[in-house]
């Protein structure tokens, strides 16, 4: 049984350690082949720099870690390729002076390993220079890898100012490539995001955008095939920790680190999250753990509408493959790993629909967590605790414990940020339920409305309406009990229970805020 490389990013390591390594240099050679600039945008911790570290070794002609591997009977090993790599992951909130610090930096020690000494007051200069001095001393043009192309922008979001003068000193570098074409062979850059506004892309020779396109859906992430081909070992060994069989255990494994898609119909592990769980023998938010959301909470919470994460959100392809700092939050949530493609259908014209939610329960629980964290100021520690005591509570229909864990829950948000209005009460509510692993549909449509939320178990639905008293309209004043009693008539008139006609068990939920009191009622419609 091969050792699992996790965190191991270098192509040549796994493969002189004999390391375990998903062959993907198929996909490798089709790239090359298809053409000479490529893009591909992937969450973090998604293969991208093992790609990259591939791709060098392959132009190096480092014929002997190829052995067995799809592509060593296909390459020509007599040609070799000078190699400039990039790699930017670690390039990260830094301002301005230090960027171009950093990437001078950079680019002088990948001239002192070929014995080139650069002198240069920038790092476009001293790019070029790079690239001029290689051509001259191999007399070959040059590979170029660019490893998280983006990394110095996406960690610059919260600050416009910062983001556009990294943009600027990016851009000037990355025109380099198409000033210099004569002397390249092969491009390859990869990014967790597709800025627009760097303008990167159109300083390039029209480079071939490979996140959508189908053939490449699986050139990161490992497939159901390819996890039952190299990891069926590693799943024995858990399964007989666990005293579960085979089937039950990939089961569990998929629904925890299965559903990212970049084709709606392929699905994939993050590899990161499934070495790593393999690795431990447990189930943790691997993956997650590793970034931070700062950003995107702040954002949604911002927009206070949680419905794009409660349930699939229809995007079209220009929405997702590129993300500017003013556009829509939705872009850079797929783009970064936190929704995935569900489906792709078409619509009247006969373009794609793309339908995003979350890839798996790693991620699901955890994104709302940590929203739920940004709404009210409470950490996991304190949080945590109370996911079995509402759990409880709802299916017993323990009306003032329910009431009671909302009180806590509404009672640490500072008291300028409550937002008088229904929408707000939903989304902390919301994310709470979706924190603790509820299967929520907001908004659920029915054939006389929409139902504020619905809860389902294989047996059991609960539905779910809200009401809130504000200073205008025809709530204005209303008592917790007089908005109970308007729930539940908005139910039965409306028969919202009709849809689950189908569940042993149907549960209806109201939710009143009025003055600050919170009120919570329970009705067993059967």
């Amino acid at each position: 049984m091969k050792t699992l490389p996790v965190g191991t990013q270098t192509f040549s390591i796994i493969r002189e350690n004999d390391y375990l390594y998903v062959d993907k240099t198929k996909y490798i050679l089709k790239m090359i082949n298809d053409g000479r600039i490529n893009f591909l945008s992937r969450p973090r911790r998604f293969g991208k720099s093992l790609l990259i570290s591939t791709i060098e070794e392959l132009y190096k002609g480092n014929e002997k870690l190829f052995k067995d591997l799809y592509i060593h009977s296909k390459w020509n090993w007599d040609e070799t390729n000078p190699v400039i790599k990039l790699d930017l992951s670690a390039v990260k909130n830094v301002n301005s002076e230090e960027l171009e610090e950093r990437l001078i930096e950079i680019i002088k020690n990948i001239g002192q390993d070929f014995g080139i000494e650069l002198n240069s007051n920038s790092s476009q200069g001293m790019f070029d220079s790079l690239i001029l001095e290689l051509h001259r001393l191999f007399n070959k043009r040059i590979v170029v890898l660019i490893d998280e192309y983006d990394a110095p922008l996406t960690d610059s979001l919260e600050n416009l100012e910062l983001f556009k003068k990294n943009r600027d000193i990016l851009q000037s570098l990355y025109s380099l490539l198409k000033t210099r074409d004569e002397y390249l062979q092969f491009i390859f850059i990869t990014g967790v995001s597709k800025v627009g506004s760097t303008s990167i892309f159109s300083k390039l020779n029209s480079p071939s955008d490979l996140t959508l396109v189908k053939d490449y859906a699986n050139i990161c992430g490992y497939t159901h095939e390819e996890v039952e081909e190299y990891l069926h070992e590693h799943i024995e060994e858990v399964a007989k920790k666990e005293k579960v069989s085979y089937n039950d255990m990939l089961n569990k494994i998929n629904q925890w680190y299965d559903g990212y898609s970049w084709d709606g119909q392929t699905r994939l592990f993050n590899p990161y999250s499934i070495m790593s769980m393999l690795k431990d023998k447990d189930f943790s938010e691997y993956w997650f753990s590793t970034g931070t959301t700062t950003f995107l909470m702040n954002r949604i919470k911002e927009n206070n509408n949680l419905v794009p994460i409660l349930e699939p959100i229809l995007q079209y392809r220009d929405n997702l493959l590129n993300f500017d700092i003013g556009s829509n939050i939705i872009a850079l949530l797929f783009q970064t790993g936190y929704l995935t493609i569900k489906s792709i259908e078409k619509d009247f014209d006969g373009d794609d629909e793309y339908y995003l939610y979350f890839p798996n329960r790693e991620v699901k629980n955890a994104f709302g967590r940590n929203l739920l964290n940004a709404y009210t100021n409470y950490s996991n520690g304190e949080l945590d605790p109370l996911k079995k005591k509402i759990m409880k509570e709802i299916y017993s229909l323990d009306s003032d414990g329910l009431k009671e864990s909302f009180e806590f829950l509404l009672a640490r948000i500072p008291y300028q940020l409550h937002v008088k209005n229904e929408s707000y009460y939903h989304s902390v509510i919301l994310s709470w339920l979706l924190a603790y692993g509820f299967d929520i549909k907001a908004e659920d449509p029915t054939s006389d409305g929409r139902i504020d939320a619905t809860l389902e178990r294989k047996d059991s639905v609960v539905i779910i309406e809200f009401k809130y008293s504000c200073d205008k309209g025809i709530n204005k004043s209303k008592s917790v009990d007089g908005l109970l009693d308007d729930a539940f008539n908005q139910i039965h008139e409306k028969e919202y229970y009709k849809k689950y006609y189908n569940k042993e068990k149907i549960i209806l939920l109201g939710v009143a805020i009025s003055n600050n009191e919170i009120g919570v009622k329970f009705q067993e419609f059967r």
